[in-house]
């Protein structure tokens, strides 16, 4: 706009495919490198990368950081890490504090000290932070509290830009005329950015370079306990149903007036097993109790997902069989946080592409024959295949509390290893394999077995008591409490898998979560050798002067 308000559109350069352009605004779609050549021995990269709090989606969020990841893993470290803010937020909102702390989940603790602050548009606030100051000094203090992780923001650490002066330039490039005055005030902008990038750049050599594998192992291990939270969860559902079904057949045997010969149907314990099935394609389903049906298998009760809100829902970046999930409120079922087609709150939903069929599985046990081929008394004999099969149900709650072991371990790696703790997933989950169990109980009382909800209530009590340890050791930097390292977290999922009973399932039921997650991934980097005539020489000065 020039001073007698007429608006034109002027634009730099040649229109870069990977920014999303409006009239509203414009931010990156994806990561792009610009390296920037000062000298022949010192170059700058700046790797510009998607916003968050997306104009276009939430769930678009998700898949920023993600990209963010696979692009700095090009990298073997990292100078610095900015956060570009505006200088007129009095108040973080739901979008701006998720934002933040969903970064900070993703970055390692020993990035800290590399985190910086740069505000721009600060010329209205005379070229000082705002009214963003204070919330984001609460946020990152209350990040502090929780974590033991500071990060300072100070005058060190934060910087004050404005790019009026960059659109000025560009104007005038294009014949639009300015008055002395205001060519004046653009002047002092351009000085006084042009002094921050200065003083940026002296606090940047001053930082240990972070390394970028700290992160990347963190996020790897990171997906490794996401994927694995439900089924983990799902097992356990599973140990109880399975330990419950061993009890009655002990039962079963012990009333049991049945011959030696007829003791022999007892060489096969029936066991429950879950058989992934793929559905081929994203499904959007409601979890709600009105919306599920409980079927009548044999003895045994199973939740139906009968509510189909979004049959096909193919909307990208959501994670799957992840409850209470904030990236399906853009599903188009959903309107205003409402299913369209159940009625019930977005948070009720969750997205499927595989379901777990509960099949019957006759597992042969050579304990049980020897016990009977002894040609002992029938009562000798009853007794000790009720013992064998007890020792199975020993086997299964060994298999349980290794599981629950492992999943401390993996709770206590989130929170020691981010700067921001992540979400427990595997609480979420035992949560609804919970409600899901008084569900069927509801439905058929007199009939329920109560031991598998009491069985999953009693993990979830001992799993909430021993994170209440592990976070107070973490709040007082006890040193008994040995850290987690991703290598860890690797070997711990290998012995998941070498469980003897339910090793194998839990493999398999992973196999499918993970199943279409690897998207496609480019490297963008641009070059810039500026002229020695102008940009050069400034830049040069500028880079001699941080440098030396």
């Amino acid at each position: 706009m020039d001073d007698e308000f007429n608006m034109r559109t002027i634009k730099i350069g040649n229109d870069d495919p990977n920014e999303q352009s409006k009239t509203i605004g414009m931010s990156a779609q994806g990561c792009k490198s610009y390296v920037f050549h000062a000298d022949e021995n010192t170059s700058i990269r700046l790797i510009d990368t998607p916003g968050t709090g997306d104009t276009r989606e939430i769930v678009q969020d998700k898949k920023n950081f993600e990209s963010i990841l696979k692009y700095i893993g090009q990298h073997k470290h990292l100078n610095g890490i900015y956060f570009l803010l505006k200088p007129n937020n009095a108040r973080l909102n739901v979008v701006f504090r998720f934002c933040i702390q969903e970064l900070l989940s993703h970055l390692h603790r020993n990035a800290k000290d590399n985190v910086s602050f740069c505000f721009t548009n600060t010329r209205s606030t005379f070229y000082h932070p705002g009214n963003t100051i204070n919330p984001l000094k609460k946020q990152f203090s209350d990040l502090k509290e929780r974590s033991k992780v500071e990060i300072k923001i100070n005058k060190d650490t934060s910087y004050c830009f404005d790019n009026k002066s960059v659109r000025f330039l560009t104007a005038i490039k294009n014949g639009i005329t300015f008055t002395e005055e205001n060519q004046i005030s653009f002047a002092k902008s351009w000085e006084r950015s042009v002094g921050e990038s200065l003083r940026l750049l002296k606090h940047l050599v001053t930082r240990t370079p972070y390394k970028v594998k700290d992160t990347l192992s963190l996020n790897d291990a990171r997906n490794i306990v996401i994927l694995l939270s439900k089924p983990l969860a799902e097992m356990g559902q599973l140990i109880q149903m399975n330990i419950s079904k061993i009890q009655d057949q002990q039962k079963e045997i012990a009333n049991s007036t049945q011959t030696i010969g007829q003791l022999e149907d007892r060489l096969y314990i029936e066991q429950i097993d879950l058989e992934p099935m793929q559905l081929g394609y994203p499904r959007t389903v409601c979890t709600s109790h009105n919306c599920v049906k409980v079927l009548s298998i044999g003895s045994r009760k199973k939740i139906n997902y009968k509510t189909n809100c979004h049959e096909r829902c193919y909307l990208s970046g959501v994670a799957c069989d992840m409850v209470n999930n904030a990236a399906l409120q853009t599903c188009s079922a959903i309107t205003n946080g409402i299913c369209q087609k159940c009625l019930c709150n977005w948070t009720k939903h969750i997205h499927i592409t595989y379901e777990n069929k509960h099949v019957t599985v006759r597992v042969i046990d050579q304990n049980v024959e020897k016990e009977i081929k002894k040609k002992r008394s029938f009562r000798e004999t009853k007794k000790a295949v009720i013992s064998t099969y007890q020792k199975r149900i020993d086997d299964l709650k060994k298999e349980q509390q290794t599981i629950a072991h492992i999943n401390v371990r993996f709770a206590q790696f989130l929170r020691q290893s981010a700067i921001a703790p992540f979400n427990d997933a595997y609480a979420d989950y035992l949560d609804h394999f919970i409600t899901e169990e008084n569900m069927k109980k509801n439905a058929d009382p007199n009939n329920y077995d109560n031991r598998i909800l009491e069985g999953l209530k009693s993990t979830k009590k001992e799993y909430m008591e021993k994170i209440m340890v592990i976070k107070k050791a973490i709040e007082n930097d006890d040193p008994s409490l040995q850290p987690i390292s991703p290598d860890d977290i690797a070997n711990f999922e290998q012995q998941l898998y070498k469980l003897s009973l339910n090793g194998q399932t839990l493999k398999k039921i992973k196999e499918q979560a993970e199943f279409g997650q690897n998207n496609k991934f480019v490297y963008e980097e641009k070059h810039v050798k500026p002229s020695q005539r102008t940009h050069g020489s400034l830049l040069s000065r500028i880079v001699s002067l941080a440098f030396n």
